[in-house]
């Protein structure tokens, strides 16, 4: 089911003030909004080897500039061709339906869930029932639930663009410990003819000579339905860094692994960058799977658009199905046993069968 995400894969900051699109201009320095096209590639070494490499798009949006006015191309069917599946649907949007629609609020949305379940379900234990800001300040337990109340009620009076850009950096600050002091680069999914779907967005983030600071990937598992989210500091445009694995993804994968990162970040002469992400796993049985991507990105305009939609139109329905062809493999195939929801190596069955080998 998830076999091909595990393939692509702190105090909160209040965020700053709403500010009209006039008073951020984005500067020539700025990273581009940019098409990343490239490989994901699946290695997996045990308990059976398989392997594949698939062509992989990542949408990417640089959220600091879209924040400050720097729109997305919309991108309509002329010169397109007539495909009668499309419907008079547009190529890319971002206000409205599309082949191809950036929808901010699919992202991050941790972060907004956090906030609205500390909400008070009432005002009434306020002392000053007229101030509603004091009193969400009396009801919070600590500093940290006040501090989040009025960064949820700042989020509410801002673009649905401004938004995501405050709640990248605060994730960032809460799950990397600071927040980037340039541009913030996300690679994502976009909404194919209105069905969401991503294995793992990520979002790079950079200082002001643009050169790479932090990483945040949001991960997804698919049957279940949950997000997590792995941030990390960057060492320049070459950074390894480990860590134990702690959500659960593959089916196929015990919980108690070790991740080790290889994270590469390289700007071109077009201003556009190379991306390289790859994680080895392993746990007690040595190295289990290799994945990750490579991709190079191009200025996101029209033309880049149409070019590559007309090559791969249903990425992510083709990608969700190949998650389920390939978990579909392992089990029925190349017999692999399945592993439950944050199940340990040594309680799984495939412990279970490598026990009976050997006693064989």
């Amino acid at each position: 089911m998830s076999e091909i995400k595990e393939s692509i894969m702190m105090t909160p900051v209040h965020p700053s003030h709403a500010m009209s699109t006039h008073e951020l201009p984005c500067t020539s320095d700025s990273l581009p909004h940019q098409l990343f096209h490239g490989n994901t590639w699946h290695s997996r070494l045990l308990p059976n080897v398989h392997k594949f490499v698939y062509p992989y798009r990542y949408w990417g949006v640089n959220i600091s500039a879209l924040a400050a006015g720097q729109a997305l191309p919309e991108v309509d069917t002329a010169g397109y061709g007539k495909r009668q599946c499309l419907k008079g649907l547009p190529l890319f949007s971002t206000g409205k339906k599309a082949l191809q629609q950036f929808y901010p609020d699919d992202y991050l949305q941790g972060i907004s869930q956090r906030l609205r379940s500390q909400e008070p379900n009432s005002l009434s234990e306020s002392n000053n029932p007229n101030d509603a800001r004091k009193s969400l300040d009396i009801n919070a337990k600590n500093g940290e639930e006040a501090n989040n109340r009025v960064a949820n009620n700042k989020l509410a009076n801002v673009s649905s663009y401004q938004k995501l850009e405050q709640r990248l950096r605060q994730d960032f600050m809460t799950h990397a410990g600071s927040a980037p002091s340039g541009d913030m680069l996300g690679l994502v999914v976009c909404r194919n003819a209105g069905i969401y779907f991503s294995p793992v967005n990520f979002y790079l983030g950079f200082d002001e000579q643009q050169q790479p600071t932090h990483l945040l990937a949001e991960v997804s598992n698919t049957p279940w339905n949950k997000r997590h989210y792995y941030g990390f500091l960057l060492d320049g445009t070459d950074t390894e860094f480990c860590h134990d694995k702690d959500f659960h993804v593959s089916p196929f994968n015990p919980i108690d692994q070790l991740y080790r990162w290889q994270v590469k970040v390289k700007k071109q002469p077009d201003n556009c960058l190379q991306v390289r992400i790859a994680i080895d796993i392993s746990d007690e049985r040595g190295e289990v799977l290799k994945t990750g991507i490579k991709v190079s990105g191009v200025p996101m305009t029209e033309a880049t658009v149409r070019d590559s939609l007309r090559k791969n139109p249903l990425m992510n329905m083709t990608s969700l199905t190949r998650i389920y062809w390939h978990a579909f493999k392992l089990y029925a195939i190349k017999k692999v046993p399945y592993i439950n929801y944050d199940e340990k190596l040594a309680d799984s069955k495939q412990q279970q069968a490598a026990n009976k080998k050997d006693i064989i």
